[in-house]
């Protein structure tokens, strides 16, 4: 691999200079926002979506950390990834990717499941659900601030900074996109492109400098409640999902596939913790003997046909849980 350059160096062609400033302890991920309308236009870059876990990881010097969007440190979940990025010989950085995990040369959050909940995975889990960790920003770097800086001069900063050897790798970019691009990543099993300003800077929070493209649709849920099983299902037959709205939670629907028998017997002994006498959702409450309500704790992912016109899921299937965000913070993606 090429030398790879020092700040000056990757900067020197700009006329943008970093701000020199002490390493923060925490900087929030900036999200991109969904939308419909796809457009692909000069100004604008185009990377795949990838289908994981967020992750944002701070080294200074022998300290290397790794937290999950909403801060949480999930060091010995991914103990691979540690001995990977302690390698690097850069003494400061901090930079924001997402852990992938591969099925048949496609990503699947649902293998991921398998690493993301456990700590401390012995060698053969390794071995068996192997990680990457896909690089698309840096958000600081030796000494400087490197977030208000355009994300074109940030990533060309980026390309160089790591040796990007298994399991590290470069989110590679196109700054032209077209619907043939995005048709070939929808076949290729990725979740969509993700569409960013070459020029704006990063932002810790929700932005339409980023726009999700998605092949499907995808979102997470809050899961309130569960139904009896029917005829030789065991555990429970469906979960009740829902989003909040103007801090309440509103009820989406019912999910009755995508459960092994395994997650099954998991998910009823988690739901049998957390149950409740009444139902969570402000909107939603049948009556039914059949129907148990649990503390709105935990958040699905689900995958969906569309909205029905009445607000529900249709043809829903569930995906995994994820831990990674605070189920307030789930809402309808528009």
């Amino acid at each position: 691999m090429a030398d790879r350059p020092g700040i000056e160096g990757a900067l020197q062609e700009t006329n943008n200079q970093p701000a020199k400033t002490p390493q923060p302890s925490w900087i929030q991920p900036m999200l991109a926002t969904l939308t419909r309308e796809r457009f692909y236009k000069k100004g604008w870059i185009y990377e795949h979506k990838l289908d994981g876990q967020r992750c944002l990881a701070f080294k200074q010097g022998n300290d290397l950390r790794l937290y999950s969007r909403n801060r949480k440190l999930i060091n010995n979940s991914y103990p691979d990834l540690l001995e990977a990025l302690a390698k690097e010989p850069v003494p400061e950085f901090i930079i924001d990717g997402e852990i992938v995990a591969f099925k048949g040369g496609r990503a699947s959050f649902e293998l991921l499941q398998n690493r993301m909940h456990v700590l401390n995975p012995r060698g053969a889990l390794r071995e068996r659900v192997p990680v990457l960790y896909y690089i698309f920003d840096i958000l600081y770097l030796n000494g400087y601030d490197m977030m208000r800086l355009p994300l074109l001069d940030r990533k060309e900063t980026l390309k160089h900074m790591l040796a990007y050897e298994d399991p590290i790798r470069y989110v590679t970019h196109k700054t032209t996109g077209s619907e043939k691009y995005f048709q070939e990543a929808c076949v290729k099993g990725w979740e969509g492109l993700i569409a960013k300003r070459a020029d704006s800077i990063y932002q810790p929070r929700r932005s339409k400098d980023w726009l999700k493209f998605k092949c499907v649709n995808e979102q997470e849920f809050v899961i309130g409640g569960w139904t009896d099983p029917r005829r030789s299902r065991i555990g429970f037959g469906a979960i009740l999902v829902g989003y909040y709205d103007r801090r309440k939670l509103k009820y989406a629907g019912k999910i009755g596939t995508g459960f092994s028998d395994q997650i099954l017997s998991q998910l009823t002994d988690t739901f049998n913790r957390i149950a409740t006498d009444k139902s969570p959702f402000d909107d939603y409450d049948p009556g039914k003997k059949e129907f148990h309500w649990v503390q709105p704790k935990l958040i699905a992912q689900v995958s969906f046909a569309e909205w029905t016109s009445d607000g529900r899921l249709r043809h829903p299937s569930y995906k995994g849980l994820r831990d990674d965000k605070k189920p307030t913070e789930v809402v309808r993606e528009m």
